[in-house]
């Protein structure tokens, strides 16, 4: 049996969101309400309607599922499975992955005024 190795740019991407989760996760949970005062759906929106917190909030969106389902993925290569079911799980781990992308982007688009 032959290992699958991941490549460089699943771990590179991996890393990199990593420490953008580290920097992204920091400001969300820390920053943001301090200086918004209190979370509720109207400092949400407010905030939403500003382009680069929109678009800070995709990309941790974004950087949250791929170093998850990246993170799941690596585990499955370590079991090193059968050719068959390593691209199922595969397929599975990438449909789930944009299924829970839409669902998020979704859940903000009532928040942005759209």
């Amino acid at each position: 049996m032959q290992i699958e190795r991941a490549g460089f740019w699943p771990w590179f991407l991996q890393r990199l969101t990593g420490l953008y989760l580290a920097v992204g996760m920091a400001v969300h949970m820390f920053v943001l309400p301090l200086k918004g005062g209190a979370v509720n759906f109207y400092s949400v929106h407010g905030r939403l309607q500003h382009a680069g917190w929109l678009i800070f909030d995709l990309l941790l969106l974004a950087a949250c599922l791929y170093h998850g389902f990246n993170g799941v993925w690596a585990i499955v290569l370590d079991y090193n499975p059968r050719r068959l079911w390593r691209k199922g799980m595969g397929y599975l781990i990438f449909i789930v992955g944009v299924v829970f992308l839409v669902y998020g982007i979704a859940a903000l688009i009532p928040l942005t005024g759209g």
